[in-house]
């Protein structure tokens, strides 16, 4: 149940949130305390009486005003009441299911499919989430075939929407270049097999050390190529080669090779991942990046889930400690804009929570969010299951996508057949959203969730997600965003202008 919340700034201003209208306004904090008196039980009526009968000043803990002001307050007060300001909104309706109509229909219109080339990798990233800090099973060697693949296309196309007619294809690792001759052979049967009636968009993830070797096919299959890099040489230096001998003057190598040969290649199709931890920054990568290559990673931290229990303080020892990564420097915000972590928070924050933003005139005239609870919703912001993707493993498993355990699997790619069942997914999603669905119900941030249900610990008694927020951690939230529209107005005014906007 969401109350209205009340919060402050470093500069002094006082702020309510009111979850019922989805507004926030400028407001004196009388009327937060007023709020407080009459939650307590006081009649406030008897109270103003009280103040003027006495004659004195009311004191509310550090400050103080007279009853000339109070009555002032207490009418401004009345006037918020009276338009329910303060009225608690109706539960978000988190009882949606997910149908096995929906699932069969999602599937007929999946817009990407993603392989696990193989389980070999030739680095042996400290980090890596095979290694001994994670509790996810051992990497083997297995490689994808190219009959399974067949198998698994067929199907796809079997039943895809004739309305579909573009198809993204991913190739990911371990290091996808160890099963070139399985991207080679995808590539030429998906375009001989179906390049009448479909369109495909190919992509790969690499760590680099095998790109020179490949270049001219990835140039002439138009081939957008993520290359995993952490930065400069301090901080690339968990990602090694077995023996723990550096990988960063190889990549570079290779990468200006590629640049070499093919510029405008390589501006248009080359992109970057880095991983954040305790031997790099964000600033230090973004700034790496730009005057290196004139372009901006994409950064993600390392990750800090499924740690085994008997390694946790080794992990935190070895990536944690003494981390250097900040993201408030002004100058880089307004910079990096809508790329930097921060702003896009504050975006958000502006456009969910404010009552500031609107995208189209209905949502003008619709003010009163209280009353727009009519549909059922599944909990979390989980993609429904082929909606987006799906992602095929060497071992066989059929998942949602690349982010997930092999816990969640939908199914299976068997010798002679692909067994998707959407009775059993939509089972196993449903069962997820029942397990994790009273925490959702408490969470200010429900109604705006991006959290994937099969992120969340739903295997726990109680299940735990790193986004929850109850009402002490959204206040906390409204603060650090406000405290950086009050010191930052050139952002502030940056990103009304030109963040929600359409060119």
């Amino acid at each position: 149940m969401k109350q209205a919340v009340f919060f402050n700034t470093l500069n002094g201003h006082s702020f309510l949130y009111s979850p019922f209208r989805n507004q926030v306004l400028l407001c004196h904090p009388v009327i937060s305390r007023l709020h407080d008196l009459e939650v307590s039980g006081i009649n406030l009526s008897e109270f103003i009486q009280t103040s003027k009968n006495d004659g004195n000043p009311v004191i509310f803990e550090n400050f103080q005003v007279s009853h000339a002001e109070l009555v002032v307050h207490w009418k401004k007060y009345r006037f918020l009441k009276q338009h329910d300001f303060f009225k608690v909104p109706r539960q978000v309706n988190l009882n949606g299911r997910l149908q096995p109509s929906r699932v069969e229909t999602d599937l007929t219109r999946v817009q990407q499919v993603i392989f696990e080339t193989t389980e070999e990798c030739n680095l042996s990233c400290t980090y890596c989430t095979y290694s001994k800090f994670y509790i996810n099973q051992e990497r083997g060697k297995k490689k994808f075939s190219i009959a399974a693949a067949k198998r698994a296309l067929d199907h796809l196309m079997s039943v895809r929407d004739k309305a579909s007619t573009h198809l993204i294809v991913s190739f990911y690792g371990g290091e996808p270049f160890r099963n070139f001759a399985f991207i080679r052979d995808v590539v030429a049967y998906l375009k001989e097999s179906y390049g009448d009636r479909q369109t495909f968009k190919f992509n790969l993830t690499t760590n680099g050390l095998l790109l020179s070797k490949h270049t001219d096919y990835l140039v002439a299959n138009d081939f957008d190529v993520s290359v995993s890099l952490d930065g400069d040489e301090t901080g690339n230096s968990f990602r090694i080669l077995k023996g723990e001998l550096p990988t960063h003057a190889i990549v570079l190598r290779h990468l200006d090779l590629l640049r070499e040969r093919y510029p405008d290649y390589f501006e248009r199709n080359i992109s970057f991942l880095a991983v954040l931890h305790n031997r790099n920054s964000y600033q230090e990568v973004v700034d790496y990046f730009k005057k290196r290559f004139g372009k901006t990673p994409l950064t993600s931290m390392i990750s800090t889930t499924n740690i085994n229990e008997v390694h946790k303080k080794e992990f935190s020892t070895t990536f944690l400690s003494g981390m250097r990564n900040t993201f408030h420097h002004k100058k880089d915000m307004l910079g990096l804009f809508m790329e930097h972590p921060t702003v896009k928070e504050l975006a958000n924050t502006l456009e969910k929570y404010t009552g500031i933003i609107f995208k189209n005139h209905f949502q003008i005239m619709s003010r009163i969010n209280g009353n727009e609870v009519s549909r059922a919703f599944v909990p979390t912001a989980t993609c429904l299951p082929f909606s987006l993707r799906v992602y095929l493993t060497a071992d066989g498993s059929v998942l949602p996508c690349e982010h997930i355990s092999r816990d969640f699997k939908l199914g299976n790619l068997h010798n002679r057949e692909v067994h998707l069942d959407s009775r059993s997914i939509a089972d196993l999603f449903n069962r997820n959203f029942d397990k994790i669905r009273s925490l959702c119900e408490r969470c200010y941030l429900a109604d705006n969730c991006k959290e994937c249900v099969f992120n969340t610990r739903t295997d726990l008694e109680n299940p735990v997600c790193d986004f929850f927020m109850d009402e002490q951690h959204f206040r906390e939230l409204l603060e650090k965003m406000f405290n950086l529209v009050e010191n930052d107005y050139t952002l502030y005014s940056k990103l009304l202008k030109e963040a929600f906007h359409a060119n």
